[in-house]
């Protein structure tokens, strides 16, 4: 694991990274910490699958911290994007880079070392699985590799962040009912369900998600499609804050 800490002000970098270091150290894991003082000076050194968790300041001049979320989670959809910032007022925009935590400062070592630890545990984690029958033989698929799941006939089509798409004999509602009612699972249109953590954007009539794959929504449902987005994102992160 490798941190990124992205940060024009050297001197709440510094604090941040201080904080960081103590953690590990505490942890006995030796863990490297790169600062960087602009969004622009991190992509020039980017290379994908380097960090598992970014620090990301909101009110930078060069490229602001939601621009560098944004270019970052094109590049690495499984990063952990934690923004620090001095004001609560960008939360909701964090919605759109699907952000772990929204820290206000100044820092508390208490609170960046549960985010640390929350982080570490989300990195960790293997996930919840369903399992399904795919040409004749039982496949578990991680719930958070789920990225689309698609009516064909008797059958659904369950796409995955690999590219893979599975293909079961089952109705979404079946699907729905096997992950629990998760609520990161939003119905877009007839026959046609997405994962919120994957979610791009929705213009107009098409929801896009960070593999590019476009899908139809309904139009007259696109207020109550955007509004559980929202709410599955703002409740997330909620219980990332309250760990």
């Amino acid at each position: 694991m490798r941190i990124a800490i992205i940060d024009d002000e050297k001197s709440q970098a510094d604090i941040l990274y201080s904080i960081c270091s103590a953690y590990f150290h505490e942890h006995k894991q030796d863990i490297p910490i790169d600062c960087f003082s602009d969004g622009i000076a991190f992509f020039n050194s980017f290379k994908e699958n380097t960090y598992k968790i970014a620090f990301v300041d909101i009110f930078m001049e060069k490229m602001n911290g939601i621009a560098v979320a944004e270019k970052l989670r094109e590049k690495d959809r499984d990063i952990i994007i934690v923004f620090v910032t001095t004001s609560p007022d960008f939360m909701m925009q964090a919605f759109s880079v699907h952000a772990f935590h929204y820290i206000t400062k100044p820092y508390k070592a208490e609170q960046i070392y549960k985010v640390l630890s929350d982080a570490s545990s989300f990195i960790s984690d293997n996930s919840r699985y369903i399992e399904v029958v795919c040409d004749r033989q039982n496949t578990l698929i991680s719930l958070k590799e789920i990225v689309s799941v698609e009516s064909d006939a008797h059958y659904i089509k369950i796409g995955v962040v690999s590219g893979i798409t599975y293909r079961t004999r089952m109705t979404v509602t079946e699907f729905i009912e096997l992950t629990d009612n998760d609520k990161r699972f939003i119905t877009v249109n007839r026959g046609v369900v997405l994962n919120a953590d994957y979610i791009k954007g929705i213009e107009g009539s098409v929801c896009t998600t960070g593999n590019g794959e476009r899908f139809p929504i309904k139009i007259r449902e696109k207020t109550r499609i955007e509004q559980s987005i929202r709410e599955y994102m703002f409740k997330k992160i909620r219980e990332n804050q309250r760990r």
